[in-house]
């Protein structure tokens, strides 16, 4: 009930921003993409988030003699004097850059030597995908080169075991089993759960948001809503059981790099799947391709 609650939660914490960033008519400038909002319900998300974070969107424009730096709300002119890179350099900016709206990968239980993988809880070759979708990001761009990007993605993992193989939960434990299940001959065994992942990443980019990029960093992780099934032999899918102690809390290193709006993006979890390492001790590993629009 409790994690139920906080997932719950976290879900309305999520909506401000999701608004804000949404359905966004898109910018460039030196320092990469540069959002702004449309429509009076995303801008008041817009603006509340913005105030929280101390964001500024923004556009320049030559008018005559003038330079005009302007964001929704507010502009300041320039003698021509005073060129707009001197403008910029005393203006914040904010920006999502390179970070990626979605994702899809494939994924894998490792050892902590990945891609290997785990004994005893193998999968069936190239059968496990996870997605990801951003509602929500933000960036500073502290040079034309380095920014620092983040997110908040809701994403979803799924992995088909071997060998009939299937997780139960009996006797205050999860437990790997194979074989029958409910007196029916079994032909695929499934784990999947949800999470909600936040990385922060150091990113290394051209001076023109369509070049390529680089992009790295640590990612706090918080899983939910795990479920073991199995397909039994001709038969759908049927559910074995929601309590599979599954560490809710994740630390992950996340990479990408790409060009443009598309990419590669890999990730490794540095602390185990399930609580005590019961049943086994595994790690999550993904690589994937990701896209922003």
């Amino acid at each position: 009930m409790k994690r139920k609650f906080l997932t719950a939660a976290l879900a309305v914490l999520a909506f401000l921003p999701s608004m804000a960033q949404s359905d966004r008519y898109y910018e460039y400038d030196e320092y990469g993409k540069v959002g702004r909002s449309e429509g009076w319900a995303r801008r008041f998300a817009h603006n509340f988030v913005d105030g929280l974070i101390g964001a500024d969107y923004y556009e320049t424009t030559d008018a005559g003699n003038k330079v005009i730096v302007s964001n929704e709300f507010n502009s300041i002119e320039v003698n021509n004097g005073d060129s707009k890179s001197d403008v910029r350099k005393n203006y914040r900016h904010y920006g999502p850059g390179h970070t990626p709206d979605f994702y899809f990968g494939v994924n894998l239980l490792c050892t902590d030597r990945p891609p290997v993988m785990t004994p005893g809880l193998e999968q069936r070759s190239g059968k496990g995908f996870e997605f990801g979708l951003a509602v929500g990001q933000w960036g500073y761009h502290m040079t034309r080169h380095f920014a620092l990007n983040t997110a908040f993605y809701v994403t979803r993992s799924r992995y088909w075991l071997a060998e009939g193989r299937y997780l139960v939960y009996q006797d205050n434990r999860t437990q790997i089993v194979s074989g029958a299940f409910d007196g029916r001959d079994i032909e695929q065994g499934y784990l999947r759960y949800w999470s909600l992942r936040v990385p922060l990443c150091l990113e290394l980019s051209s001076a023109s948001h369509r070049g390529p990029f680089l992009a790295f960093g640590p990612e706090i992780e918080y899983r939910f809503g795990e479920m073991s099934k199995v397909r039994p032999a001709g038969g759908d899918r049927i559910k074995v059981t929601d309590n599979l102690n599954i560490n809710p809390l994740g630390v992950n290193a996340v990479a990408r790099i790409g060009i443009n709006n598309f990419g590669i993006i890999a990730r490794y979890s540095f602390t185990g799947l399930f609580l005590n390492d019961n049943p086994v001790q595994t790690y999550p590993f993904m690589i994937g391709l990701s896209a922003s629009f």
